[in-house]
């Protein structure tokens, strides 16, 4: 092989070639220098409050300001508390007596006032004086006879006039029952009616009813006052209590003790028909009572008072008790309680059996 010869000149620049990949990224230059100031951007949006900032240091106190104009005069307050009083002063010489003045006219007549209530009954007045001597009285009963005397034995004298007829005395015992008498005649025919006078358990007697019927029978024997109630009480005090039974207190006659003077109430000791009765004096306002019959209003009686004069008002009734039942009288309401009795003046209250049943 020969000797290698001399390069040739260069030759003209080729085409371009393909763009080659994208090389590494290069390191950061440096910082350049600060650019001049840009144009004031437009104000941008307010931001949020801020948290209030400590407390100042309080300054220094002002100079005084020029004295001001008077103010407007204020509300008149509350008066004050009253003071204490100032000591009497003497007194003065006395003033020349005026002249009489003219007499004035009669006033007008003032409206009656309402009516007061009634007062109390007054104390009893004195005794009046010793009316004139009476007639002669009748003749009294005779006396009692005297003890014997210790003298002679004196002459026998006339018969005297026969005494006048002695009280009945109290029935004796019942006797021995008899023997069976003869047997009588036949009685008239019956008419189917049974007489009642009293049960067989009251200690009446009593039989067999004639005929077909068959219970207890009833005899024709009155009733004795051992055994038949009755009673008659008197009011010795004015003006009772309404609202509850009238205590009347004193009793005159109180045949089986069926009445109470201390309850004012009759209790019925047998079953029967009774009579009741009250007679009562008005006083001082009207009254109206009522007979009640085991808390049961049986009969009302009301009378309208008038004043200066004493009143009176009385019913009755006939009831059907049974035993244990009670009657008392009462005064309903306390607006018309104008019941007066007195020592001398009597209101009183009654009743009685008229068969029992």
């Amino acid at each position: 092989m020969g000797p290698s010869g001399e390069p040739g000149n260069d030759g003209q620049p080729g085409p371009p070639g393909l763009q080659g990949p994208m090389g590494l990224p290069g390191k950061h230059g440096l910082t350049g220098l600060k650019g001049e100031l840009g144009p004031q951007g437009p104000p941008g949006l307010p931001g949020l409050r801020g948290d209030q900032g400590p407390s100042g240091v309080p300054g220094k106190n002002g100079m005084p300001g020029e004295k001001g104009f008077p103010g407007p005069n204020g509300s008149i307050g509350k008066p004050g508390p009253k003071g204490e009083a100032g000591h009497i002063g003497l007194p003065g010489n006395p003033g020349l007596m005026g002249p009489s003045g003219p007499k004035g006219e009669p006033g007008f007549i003032g409206t009656p006032g309402p009516r007061g209530q009634s007062g109390i009954p007054g104390l009893q007045g004195p005794m009046g004086p010793m009316g004139p001597q009476g007639a002669p009285g009748l003749k009294g009963e005779s006396g009692l006879i005297g003890p014997p005397g210790i003298g002679k034995q004196g002459e026998k004298g006339e018969m005297g006039l026969q005494g006048p007829q002695g009280k009945p005395g109290p029935a004796g015992l019942n006797g021995n029952a008899g023997p069976p008498g003869p047997p009588g005649p036949p009685g008239p025919p019956g008419n189917g009616q049974t007489v009642v006078a009293g049960p067989t358990d009251s200690q009446l007697e009593g039989g067999e009813v004639p005929g077909d019927r068959k219970g207890p029978a009833y005899s024709q024997v009155p009733l004795s006052a051992s055994v038949a109630p009755a009673f008659t009480a008197i009011l010795t005090t004015p003006f009772p209590p309404s609202a509850m039974p009238i205590k009347f207190d004193r009793t005159l006659y109180n045949g089986q003790n069926a009445y109470s003077s201390a309850t004012g109430m009759f209790t019925a000791p047998l079953s029967g028909i009774y009579y009741f009765a009250y007679h009562m004096h008005v006083k001082g306002t009207s009254l109206w009572v009522a007979l009640y019959k085991n808390n049961v209003p049986a009969t009302y009686t009301y009378d309208e008072y008038k004043k200066g004069y004493m009143d009176q008002a009385s019913g009755s009734a006939v009831l059907e008790l049974k035993e244990g039942d009670q009657v008392w009288i009462q005064m309903p309401s306390d607006q018309a309680n104008g019941l007066y009795s007195t020592e001398y003046i009597h209101s009183s209250f009654s009743g009685f059996l008229l068969c029992p049943t």
